[in-house]
């Protein structure tokens, strides 16, 4: 169940932010390799056009189910939408020292 907006930190709200802004341009990425247009992308993969340009924008989480129909979708796995979004320094920064 989402968690409403306000029920985070300013610090909390930042990092979503720059999450969310590292996995859209992953998944606009894969949608582009896969060559698939975002009516393509929803049609595929049950959600709705709007939901995409939404999470394309930053401006939407998906459930862990919701990944896996996109990246299958995209001819892709969600791990591979994680690793390419990782590569995004401000986003692997969130991360803090990881070994």
């Amino acid at each position: 169940m989402p968690v409403p907006n306000d029920a985070f930190t300013e610090e909390q709200k930042a990092v979503r932010a720059v999450r969310r802004k590292a996995l859209a341009a992953a998944v606009i990425k894969a949608r582009h390799k896969a060559k698939l247009s975002q009516n393509e992308l929803a049609e595929k993969s049950g959600l709705s056009r709007s939901a995409i340009i939404r999470l394309e924008k930053g401006h939407a989480s998906l459930s862990s189910d919701r990944l896996w129909d996109l990246a299958r979708a995209m001819g892709t796995r969600p791990s591979a939408l994680f690793l390419a979004a990782e590569d995004d320094d401000a986003a692997a920064e969130t991360l803090g020292d990881q070994p």
